[in-house]
């Protein structure tokens, strides 16, 4: 092989090498997280982190999902300034978050009434309304125990009504 095969060969192997290892370097870098969320339950799910774990139940034909966040952590999320919740919910220490979500057709229900029941762990009650605020229904509330509260939610869309309990474990 002459002088200038060999350097044709060189600069053909160094290109090759150059243009797979580009390949799994730019495979490699990708999101393993997978898809970016494309709804409001799916990024709910990746910002729980900082709240209490998202819990979900389906109830004719809806699948609802409930989480508690700290206020504070709840309101520093993008999209929270100025939020329609009113002053006393961003008052409390907790935010108390609902998604309503029709199983059929994968749409957010925005419209619907919302109301909660909060019983302590010693037997106290707290009643109020879940207010839709921008992708998910809220409201605050400020634990008073420490213990598992049970959260009874109460959603009336479409003409039906639909029940779901949730629990929080206060710390």
């Amino acid at each position: 092989m002459d002088r200038s095969n060999k350097f044709i060969s060189f600069i053909l192997s160094w290109f090759l090498v150059a243009f797979f290892a580009g390949g799994a370097i730019a495979q490699h870098k990708h999101d393993h997280g997978g898809p970016a969320p494309s709804s409001p339950i799916e990024q709910r799910q990746e910002r729980s982190v900082k709240g209490g774990p998202l819990q979900s139940a389906t109830v004719e034909g809806y699948k609802i999902s409930f989480e508690v966040m700290d206020m504070s952590a709840h309101m520093s999320m993008p999209g929270m300034k100025g939020s329609s919740m009113d002053a006393a919910a961003h008052s409390k220490t907790h935010a108390l978050m609902l998604t309503v979500q029709d199983t059929a057709s994968k749409e957010i229900i925005s419209d619907a009434k919302v109301q909660y029941t909060l019983t302590s762990p010693a037997g106290g009650k707290e009643t109020g309304k879940l207010e839709w605020s921008g992708d998910h229904y809220g409201g605050g509330f400020s634990p008073k125990e420490k213990g598992t509260y049970q959260v009874w939610i109460k959603i009336e869309s479409g003409g039906m009504e639909r029940e779901a309990t949730f629990k929080y474990a206060a710390k």
